[in-house]
C-alpha cells in the first residue's frame, strides 16, 4: 500500500498517546494497530438494532473480503443487498469518523416499494391477528419469512411438509406461516414467559391445531445449559454462562428423529445463536432438503459463517440474501434464503 504523507489527525494523536505510543502515527499505523486489536473489542457483534455495533468488523479491514465471499454464487439482488449492508457498516464505523468520509445512501429502490405496500397492509394485518399488544413485524406478516415472494413451485414443495420454527417467540411466525403447510408447524421457544404468551396469543386468535409448541432451546447437541434468557424488549437469546436459568437444549437432527418430522421449511431467528442450530440440523438439511429462511444479522458468526458452512455440506442449493425489515441505513432482518436447486428449474 502506498504510504500517505498527510499529517496525523488529532484523534490519531490522542489514540496514540492512550495506547502508549510516544511518536506521531500516520493513519496507516493507526489502522494497522486496530487490525490486530479489534478482535478483542467486539469480536462477535454485527448488528444489535444499529449498524454502529459493527465498527470493528470494518475497522480491521476484513469485512469487504468477507462480503465478497458471501457474493459467491448469488443473484444480482443479493449482491445489491450485501453492498447495502456493507454501506451501513461503513456509515457507522470508526474509520469513517477519523477520515471524515460520508457518502449518502439508502435502501435499494424496490425496498421502498415494499415499505409502501407494507404500510398499506398494516392496518388489515393488525385487525386480523391479535398479538396482545406486541408489534406486527414485516418479516412475519409482510414477507412471511421469505415464502410470500417465493415461486409457486417452492410454495407447493413446502405445502405438504412440516415446518420448523426456530425462535417461535409469541407465535407471530406461526400465524403468518400456517397457510403454507397442510401439516404441522413445530415451534421451538425456550423462554418460558414467551411460551406462556404464545399460548395466550393462540387462544386470542382461536388457533387450536396445526402446531406443536416445544419449550426447549435449539443448538448443536442435546444437553442442559445455564443461560440468561430474557431481554427487556421481550425477545430471548441464549447467552451461556455460570448464572441464569437451566434450559433444556436439543438439536433439529434429534427432534426430527424423535417426532418423525418431514421437514419442508425451516425458519430461524434466534438472536445470534444461528450457527450452532444449523450445525445441529445439517444431517436433516442434507437428507430432507428443506427450504431455509435464516436471519443472519445478529452477529458475525451468523452473517459470515452460516452460508459457507452450508455450501461446504450441501450440493445443488440456491442462496439468496433478502432484506425483510424497513429501518433505513441499517440491515435489521437481513435473511439468507436457501432452497434446493431443483425447485428453481
Amino acid at each position: 500500500m502506498k504510504k500517505r504523507t498527510e499529517f496525523p489527525s488529532l484523534l490519531n494523536v490522542v489514540m496514540a498517546v492512550v495506547l502508549g505510543w510516544h511518536i506521531y502515527a500516520t493513519n496507516d499505523k493507526i489502522e494497522e494497530l486496530f487490525l490486530h486489536v479489534s478482535h478483542n473489542l467486539c469480536d462477535n457483534t454485527v448488528c444489535q438494532g444499529q449498524a454502529n455495533a459493527l465498527a470493528c468488523e470494518i475497522f480491521h479491514k476484513y469485512a469487504v473480503k468477507k462480503f465478497d465471499a458471501l457474493k459467491d454464487g448469488v443473484d444480482a439482488k443479493s449482491c445489491e443487498i450485501l453492498d447495502y449492508a456493507l454501506k451501513c457498516m461503513e456509515n457507522e464505523c470508526f474509520i469513517k469518523k477519523t477520515k471524515f468520509e460520508y457518502r449518502p445512501f439508502s435502501f435499494p429502490a424496490y425496498q421502498w416499494e415494499h415499505l409502501r405496500q407494507w404500510e398499506n397492509e398494516l392496518k388489515v394485518v393488525m385487525k386480523k391477528y391479535n398479538l396482545l399488544g406486541e408489534g406486527h413485524t414485516a418479516e412475519a406478516f409482510y414477507f412471511h419469512h421469505g415464502l410470500r415472494f417465493s415461486s409457486r413451485k417452492i410454495q407447493d414443495y413446502v405445502q405438504n411438509k412440516d415446518i420448523i420454527d426456530c425462535g417461535a417467540f409469541i407465535g407471530d411466525s406461526l400465524l403468518a406461516l400456517r397457510k403454507y403447510t397442510n401439516k404441522t408447524i413445530y415451534c421451538y421457544e425456550f423462554s418460558k414467559p414467551n411460551a406462556e404468551n404464545f399460548l395466550k396469543v393462540m387462544a386470542a386468535n382461536k388457533i387450536t391445531s396445526g402446531y406443536r409448541l416445544i419449550n426447549k432451546a435449539l443448538g448443536e447437541s442435546v444437553r442442559q445449559i445455564k443461560c440468561n434468557a430474557q431481554r427487556n424488549d421481550g425477545s430471548s437469546s441464549i447467552e451461556e454462562g455460570n448464572g441464569g436459568d437451566v434450559v433444556d437444549m436439543t438439536s433439529i437432527d434429534a427432534e426430527v428423529k424423535k417426532y418423525n418430522i418431514n421437514v419442508g421449511f425451516i425458519k430461524m431467528d434466534v438472536e445470534g445463536y444461528g450457527l450452532p442450530i444449523i450445525k445441529g440440523a445439517i444431517n436433516v438439511i442434507k437428507t430432507q432438503r428443506p427450504v431455509l429462511s435464516l436471519a443472519i444479522y445478529h452477529n458475525s458468526d451468523e452473517l459470515f459463517q452460516i452460508k459457507p458452512f452450508l455450501q461446504k455440506h450441501l450440493t445443488d442449493y440456491v442462496y439468496e440474501f433478502r432484506l425483510q425489515g424497513f429501518r433505513n441505513r441499517d440491515f435489521l432482518e437481513l435473511t439468507l434464503i436457501c432452497y434446493p436447486k431443483e425447485q428453481n428449474e
